[in-house]
């Protein structure tokens, strides 16, 4: 049941914040186990503007080695310019995650370096192919001012880095109020955030009264590095960190905390 229906109440009820289409498969496996949904993407997603380099993308990569790839959607909007089939033979590509694994084989395409344990910048990083990277031209698609981190360090190790950006997030248009409409007559027992943008982004959107009632309940936050932007906004209650930003990480997490309440 989508609580957006306003049916009846469920055991729990999850707010999701995600991007409206990458929501999709974390809610059917939130209902499957019993918790009612509210979606109130706090970001939203565009395609950057098209430019020379982006139209001629499947010939300029035959001047790289290593193509990395950040996150879902860098996938999903490179492809956007790229086919599914006749990339460079020495063309190695990387992702950051399982998530980004599956949108890159979602294009029947295969990754060749894959992060062994935590999936993030530094677990992408202590990768093998990536230890000697000495004279390799790399590319790394990305949304516009990500971190740098990445970049910052292969280049320490010898390559040649460019970035290239694919999408934009930005803040969604909403009604004053619609936060409130949403969670009546149940509020949230729990908040999911996947990223410090779309948790400040949340605060633009409400006023202060639901952002008061929000940081009164727990957040599920996908990394450590989140926790200091919800001390910041002043959240007082519970924070449980998931094993991985994967639909299946929040998943477990989201289970695991259900069972100490």
């Amino acid at each position: 049941m989508n609580m957006n229906d306003g049916v009846q109440a469920p055991g729990l009820t999850c707010l999701v914040t995600r991007p409206a289409h990458q929501t999709q498969q974390l809610n059917d496996m939130l209902e499957q186990t019993g918790f009612g949904i509210i979606n109130f993407p706090t970001i939203q997603i565009n395609a950057s503007p098209a430019t020379p380099f982006l139209e001629n993308l499947k010939d300029e990569l035959g001047h790289y080695d290593i193509a990395l790839f950040v996150s879902r959607n860098a996938v999903d909007f490179s492809f956007k310019y790229l086919p599914s089939t006749g990339l460079p033979d020495s063309l190695q590509l990387g992702v950051i995650g399982k998530g980004t694994w599956m949108a890159l084989k979602n294009q029947g395409v295969e990754s060749h370096i894959i992060p062994t344990d935590s999936y993030n910048s530094e677990g992408l990083l202590a990768s093998a192919v990536l230890q000697q990277v000495n004279g390799k031209r790399i590319l790394i698609f990305r949304g516009q001012q990500g971190r740098n981190l990445l970049g910052d360090t292969l280049r320490e190790r010898g390559a040649s880095v460019d970035y290239q950006e694919v999408y934009r997030r930005v803040l969604p248009e909403y009604a004053k109020g619609t936060l409130g409409r949403l969670t009546q007559p149940y509020f949230p027992d729990i908040a999911i955030f996947t990223s410090a943008e779309g948790l400040l982004n949340c605060f633009q959107l409400v006023d202060k009264s639901m952002a008061e009632k929000l940081c009164s309940i727990p957040w599920l936050l996908i990394s450590e590095r989140m926790r200091e932007t919800a001390r910041n906004l002043g959240h007082n209650a519970d924070i449980i960190i998931a094993i991985s930003a994967s639909d299946e990480g929040i998943l477990q997490a989201i289970q695991e905390w259900q069972q100490t309440i």
